[in-house]
């Protein structure tokens, strides 16, 4: 049989991921990519001598299947260990030390009562059977229906929510414990107790996109703005170049993008497609980035919502001479202070919203800055909010029950990680192969 030309609109990892696999089983594979390079939220951007990463930071080593996927495309030997990683929490009146693995030592964090220290204990024991998937919040829907905050406090207690896993979780990923669904703690955590290690790459995280569309035919710079999939012939792919239309044609499509934007490139989706992608949720989030022209000690700190202010994490990074690259400050908004950005139109004037707090924080800011960079990311994260995870198990149950001339793929099917958006794209590809075959 005769491989399918495939169309692959995104070139995040779930796309990349995706793309790879089909083009293994004979398929003729094209990706349209709306940016200057591959990757998505993943890799780096330089801006007038100051580097940051495009989203993601680390790499986690729970993953099976993306473990096997970094030795195929040759990677596992750029992985460059972070082992216990932790943080200095700010509270309103003291400080403690957080990790960001959970172990042994977390059961010193201070503030935390002898019942929660048990119960922590407990929790830790019972991770080791943990059947869950940390690729997929799926994998843990007996917790999708209640919130991060109520599922701690009911498990692990009060201190333990607002000295750990709120800090954490604000300052990680942008999210409220309130505001997010328990699925994603649940289906992750188990995998990371005990463990005190994880990864970037060395090169930087750029490597990841890099070593995923080696081989792939990508057409960068190229927005799709509408696919037409018909009953029969080929899909059409409406897209535009350098403000040039352009039209390719495919018997199949794979929509990897984003999926709060998905839904909008398809006029004619059927009613329950249409109404699971209207409770796709993304975050945003906001970073300031300062150049200094000295050196400085490495620092890392997490603001608890009660010490107030917009900035959830502060860092400190070191300028390395044999690079040339200078020393850089890191403030990342606080959910309240993105939302007040958008509210006030502030996306890209973020540094007038931290600068009094990064002044307390750096005094000498005025005198060491040499520029600044504002990084918005509209959409960081898709948001398991409660009950949206058995939303994500049922789609894709329709996905993969029969043969489509569309199919989706991305971290909002799957985990809100890299991980998680290869696992989607993997599935997708899986679908294909089971649905319309190998050449």
């Amino acid at each position: 049989m005769p491989g399918k030309r495939i169309a692959v609109i995104g070139a995040g990892i779930a796309g990349l991921t995706a793309a790879r696999r089909l083009r293994q089983q004979g398929h003729i594979v094209k990706i349209l990519e709306a940016g200057r390079v591959p990757g998505g939220r993943v890799g780096e951007r330089m801006v007038r001598g100051i580097r940051f990463n495009a989203g993601a930071r680390l790499v986690y080593a729970f993953s099976k299947p993306f473990n096997a996927l970094l030795d195929e495309i040759g990677l596992t030997p750029a992985l460059v260990p972070v082992r216990r990683l932790s943080a200095e929490c700010v509270g309103p009146g003291d400080r403690w030390t957080v990790e960001l693995m959970p172990g042994l030592k977390s059961l010193l964090t201070p503030g935390l009562s002898l019942a929660e220290r048990l119960r922590f204990v407990s929790f830790g024991l019972a991770a080791l059977a943990s059947s869950t998937d940390p690729d997929d919040a799926a994998s843990a829907l007996d917790a999708d229906a209640v919130t991060l905050s109520d599922y701690t406090r009911d498990r692990l207690g009060a201190n333990v929510l607002e000295r750990m896993i709120a800090p954490v979780f604000r300052g990680t990923r942008c999210w409220n414990p309130e505001e997010v669904s328990a699925a994603f703690f649940a289906s992750t955590a188990p995998h990371l107790v005990g463990k005190d290690t994880v990864h970037v790459f060395k090169g930087g995280m750029g490597r990841l996109p890099q070593a995923l569309a080696e081989g792939l035919t990508i057409e960068c710079d190229t927005r799709v703005t509408g696919v037409e999939p018909p009953g029969d012939g080929p899909c059409r792919i409406h897209a535009e170049r350098d403000g040039q239309p352009l039209v390719h044609e495919a018997d199949l499509v794979v929509c990897a993008t984003e999926g709060s934007l998905a839904s909008s490139l398809f006029a004619d989706l059927d009613p329950e497609t249409r109404a699971f992608f209207s409770g796709v949720r993304y975050n945003s989030l906001g970073i300031v980035h300062y150049r200094l022209n000295r050196q400085v000690e490495p620092a890392m700190q997490f603001f608890t919502r009660a010490a107030a202010g917009p900035i959830a994490t502060w860092q400190q990074g070191p300028g390395n001479a044999a690079t040339g690259e200078a020393a850089q400050l890191y403030a990342q908004l606080s959910p309240e202070a993105v939302q007040e950005a958008i509210d006030r139109d502030m996306t890209d004037r973020l540094d007038e919203l931290v600068r009094d707090g990064v002044r307390t924080l750096y005094p000498n800011l005025d005198r060491d800055c040499a520029d600044r960079h504002n990084q918005w990311i509209a959409r960081m994260l898709p948001v398991f909010y409660p009950g949206y995870a058995k939303s994500v198990a049922a789609f894709r149950e329709r996905q993969s029950a029969m043969a489509r001339r569309v199919y989706f793929c991305g971290d909002y099917l799957a985990q809100a990680l890299i991980t998680g958006a290869a696992a989607s794209g993997e599935r997708a590809a899986r679908d294909i192969i089971s649905h319309w075959g190998a050449s």
